[in-house]
C-alpha cells in the first residue's frame, strides 16, 4: 500500500538524517537537546498513520450520530405534520375520530385504575377458588354445620366431665360417711358395753335397781344402731350408684370423643385445604374472590372495548394519511382536548429546535474534521478513496 511505503520511507529518511546529524555535531551539551527533539520527531513519524485512521473513525462516528439525530428530527417533523392534519379536520371527519378518542381515553383511565388496585388474593388462591367456584357455597355451608356440631360436642364433653366429677364427689362423700358410721358404731358399742357392765356391778354389789336403766340404754342403743345402719346402707348404695353412673358417663364420653375427633379432622382438612382458620374466613375469602372475579371480568371487557376503539381510531386516522396513526392511542386526550394538543405541539417544536441545534453542532464538527482529513488525503491511497465517500455522504446529509 502506498501509505505504508511512504511511512517506511519517512522512517528511513529520519534515521539517515539522524545519523548524519549526530556525526556532524561535535561532542557537547547541544547533543543532548538535539537527541530530545529528534526523539519527539520520531514519535510523530511513528503515530502519523494512526492519527489518520483515528480521524476516519471519528468522522464515521459523528456521521452515524448525525444520521440518527436527523432521523429523529424528521420523525418529530412528521408528528407536527400529523398535528396540523388533526387541526385542519372538517367537522364530519373530526366527529368519529373524537368519539373513538373519547372512548379510548376513558377506557385507558379505567384500565389504569384497575392496575392500581391491590389484590388481596394470591394467584394460587385465586386459581384454586376459580377451579372450585361451583363447590364453594356447599363447602362453606358444610363447614359451618360441622363447626356448630363441633361446638355442641364440646359442650357435651364439658357436661359429661361435670357428671364424672359430680359422681366422683358423691362416691368420696359416701366413703367418708361409711367411715364415720363405722367409727360411730364402734364408739356406741363401747359405751353400751361399759354402761351394761357398770349396771350389773352396781346391782350385784350395791343392790341398786338396774333393770330400768339397762332397758332404757338398750332402747337408745338400738335406735342409734338402726340410724347408723341405715346411713351406712345409704352410703353403700350411693357408692354403687356413683360407680355405675361414672362408668356410664365415661362410656358416653368415649363415644363423644370419637365423634369429636372425626369432626375435628373434617374441619381441619377443609381449613387446611383453603388456608383458613374457620368458616367465616373461608366465607370472606370467597366473597373477596367474587369481587376480584367481577373486577377481572370488567377489566377483560375494558380491554376488549379498548382494543376495538383503538383499531377504529387508527382506521380513521390512517384515512387522513398520517405518519403514525398508532402513536395517537397514547395521546387520545390531545385529540379531544385542544389544550392538550397545543401543549403536545409546543413540546414537539421545542424538541425539534433542540435537535436542529445538535445537527448543526455535529455538522460543524464534521466539517472541521473533514478539512483536517483532506489535508492528509494526499498521503493516502485506499483510505483516501474511503474518505472521499464519507465526505460525499456528509454533503448529502447537509441538504436536510
Amino acid at each position: 500500500m502506498e501509505w505504508l511505503a511512504r511511512w517506511v520511507r519517512n522512517l528511513a529518511f529520519y534515521f539517515i538524517f539522524l545519523s548524519v546529524l549526530m556525526n556532524v555535531i561535535p561532542q557537547g551539551e547541544e547533543r543532548k537537546y538535539i537527541r530530545f527533539f529528534m526523539g519527539l520527531l520520531l514519535i510523530l513519524v511513528l503515530i502519523q498513520p494512526l492519527l489518520t485512521v483515528g480521524q476516519l473513525e471519528q468522522i464515521l462516528s459523528w456521521e452515524t450520530l448525525s444520521e440518527g439525530i436527523r432521523q429523529e428530527y424528521q420523525m418529530v417533523t412528521s408528528y407536527l405534520t400529523d398535528i396540523q392534519i388533526i387541526e385542519e379536520l372538517t367537522e364530519a371527519e373530526r366527529t368519529p375520530i373524537e368519539a373513538c378518542a373519547q372512548h379510548v381515553s376513558q377506557l385507558e383511565k379505567q384500565r389504569s385504575e384497575f392496575l392500581k388496585i391491590e389484590h388481596k388474593l394470591s394467584d394460587t388462591q385465586y386459581g384454586q377458588m376459580q377451579q372450585e367456584e361451583a363447590k364453594l357455597p356447599g363447602v362453606i355451608r358444610r363447614l359451618k354445620e360441622n363447626e356448630n356440631y363441633l361446638d355442641k360436642i364440646k359442650k357435651d364433653l364439658a357436661y359429661l366431665e361435670g357428671e364424672k366429677l359430680q359422681w366422683s364427689m358423691l362416691r368420696t362423700e359416701s366413703l367418708h360417711t361409711q367411715n364415720i358410721m363405722r367409727k360411730a358404731s364402734c364408739v356406741l358399742l363401747s359405751i353400751f358395753t361399759i354402761a351394761f357392765v357398770l349396771a350389773l356391778v352396781g346391782s350385784w354389789y350395791f343392790h341398786v335397781e338396774a333393770q330400768l336403766p339397762i332397758t332404757i340404754g338398750c332402747f337408745v342403743a338400738a335406735i342409734i344402731g338402726v340410724f347408723v345402719f341405715i346411713r351406712y346402707q345409704e352410703a353403700t348404695k350411693n357408692i354403687r350408684k356413683a360407680d355405675i353412673n361414672k362408668n356410664h358417663a365415661i362410656s358416653l364420653e368415649n363415644h363423644v370423643k370419637i365423634r369429636f375427633v372425626n369432626m375435628k379432622n373434617a374441619v381441619d382438612y377443609t381449613c387446611e385445604k383453603y388456608h383458613v382458620h374457620n368458616a367465616n374466613e373461608l366465607q370472606a375469602l370467597y366473597e373477596q374472590y367474587q369481587s376480584e372475579a367481577k373486577e377481572k371480568e370488567q377489566f377483560r371487557k375494558t380491554n376488549d372495548e379498548l382494543e376495538y376503539y383503538s383499531k377504529s381510531l387508527i382506521h380513521y386516522l390512517s384515512k387522513q394519511k398520517m405518519y403514525d396513526a398508532k402513536v395517537w392511542i397514547q395521546h387520545a386526550d390531545a385529540i379531544i382536548d385542544s389544550r392538550e394538543l397545543v401543549e403536545l405541539k409546543h413540546n414537539l417544536i421545542e424538541r425539534r429546535q433542540h435537535l436542529r441545534g445538535r445537527i448543526e453542532s455535529a455538522l460543524q464538527s464534521i466539517e472541521i474534521m473533514k478539512k483536517d482529513a483532506m489535508k492528509q488525503a494526499k498521503y493516502m491511497d485506499d483510505n483516501g478513496l474511503q474518505l472521499q465517500k464519507i465526505i460525499q455522504k456528509i454533503d448529502q446529509m447537509n441538504q436536510y
